[in-house]
């Protein structure tokens, strides 16, 4: 009997065959696995493996009509992927939730996004959009649009159309103005705006009725307006880089805020009317001009206090009363003691000290069991406060004395 000449066809090969050209991520062996496929069927095996794969094998796929695999797809990510517009094929993906387009070169809305009426998540960031197409209309499950780093000159009034959306990125774009109609989007609870070319700080954001996490640093306001009271659901507000030289008296409204982030700015005087936000836990005043504190008892929910590089001289004995304080960042300050109290702070994991004027640490602070790091480089401890110190706070994992500067060398 003549032998057959032709090798048996071995479905675990195959397999193995089409997995090694996948995951080699390069685009001509992903197209010729997608021809394979094509002529000989997608084994039952690959069906998962290719449901999980990196984007650039989904895309290659879809533009290879191997569609099966990805109907129940929830979850897309084709970030960074050279791509200028998307295949129709990704309509066949009706369960799609989640789509991750960052870091594309697409200049125009792709229509095709806009039959995907499940989708929660749209990620279009670090792109060259200016513009967004009213088909996106058709998203009314959108919760969440970015579209972050790319080139917009106007507020995208498309936007507007989106009733269920709760997160909206705009940051790193050339926006200059917002619609007085933004305030129609009844759900919009974060909004990033950071970056933008704002000379103002926009009225119309006071007036956003859900408004909860406001991003609007780096933009030159200079002042913040009265009209802020009005913004009584904000729990977070970053105006960090926005050349503000003081702070309204209506700041003191929002008592639902509870991070602040007034860094990087033109303050002279810590801002008193911090001292009525009682539910505040997280306080950035970093790199400013501040020089004296005040009573900041107060502040009994502060978990973070950030006021690095200022003038401060010396802190106030009611520190101790932080008792939630886990993070206070003082480094870079004109400090030449510290009050005993510090060690009342209970729940303290990092002190950052460094370049300070001091040269000596209260025996107290060895109280402090929840410290992990403090850091002491750039003071004046002599070599012997150094070993003193060390002794006091042996149970701290990290105590940072490097780039120390030496008062005694004998």
């Amino acid at each position: 009997m003549r032998g057959n000449s032709h090798a048996t066809y071995n479905p675990k090969d195959y397999t193995a065959k089409i997995q090694q050209l996948l995951q080699t991520g390069d685009e001509n062996n992903i197209n010729l696995a997608c021809e394979l496929m094509k002529g000989q069927g997608i084994p039952r095996s690959l069906k998962e493996v290719l449901s999980k794969s990196q984007g650039q094998v989904i895309l290659q796929c879809l533009r290879n009509r191997l569609i099966t695999p990805f109907l129940t797809l929830q979850q897309l990510d084709l970030n960074n992927n050279e791509l200028v517009e998307i295949p129709l094929e990704i309509t066949f993906l009706k369960k799609l939730q989640s789509i991750n387009l960052a870091f594309n070169e697409i200049e125009d809305f792709p229509p095709v996004l806009a039959q995907l009426t499940q989708l929660s998540n749209l990620n279009l960031s670090e792109n060259y959009l200016s513009g967004l197409s009213f088909d996106i209309v058709n998203l009314q499950k959108l919760k969440t649009l970015n579209l972050g780093w790319n080139e917009f000159e106007e507020f995208p009034l498309e936007v507007l159309g989106l009733g269920k959306l709760e997160n909206l990125y705009l940051n790193e774009n050339k926006l200059d103005k917002l619609p007085k109609e933004i305030a129609e989007l009844p759900c919009l609870s974060y909004l990033n705006l950071r970056w933008n070319e704002f000379e103002a700080f926009p009225l119309e954001l006071a007036y956003i009725p859900n408004l909860k996490k406001l991003k609007l640093s780096e933009n030159w306001i200079n002042v913040l307006p009265p009209e802020i009271e009005h913004m009584e659901k904000i729990e977070q507000l970053y105006l960090s880089k926005t050349n503000l030289h003081d702070i309204p008296a209506e700041l003191a409204e929002l008592q639902n805020l509870r991070v602040l982030d007034l860094s990087a700015n033109q303050l002279d005087f810590f801002p008193e009317e911090i001292l009525d936000l009682a539910n505040l836990e997280r306080l950035n005043l970093a790199n400013n001009h501040i020089k004296n504190l005040p009573d900041i008892s107060d502040l009994s929910s502060l978990q973070s206090l950030e006021l690095y590089n200022n003038f401060i001289k010396e802190l106030p004995q009611g520190i101790g009363h932080l008792k939630q304080l886990k993070k206070l960042s003082l480094n870079e300050n004109e400090l030449t003691y510290l009050p005993a109290s510090i060690s009342e702070l209970n729940n303290l994991e990092y002190l950052s000290l460094e370049q300070n004027q001091l040269q000596t640490i209260p025996v107290e602070l060895s109280r402090l069991r929840n410290l992990k790091q403090i850091n002491l480089a750039g003071n004046f401890f002599s070599k012997q406060q150094k070993e003193q110190i060390k002794a006091l706070f042996t149970h701290v994992p990290q105590v940072n004395f490097s780039n120390q500067v030496d008062l005694n060398t004998t």
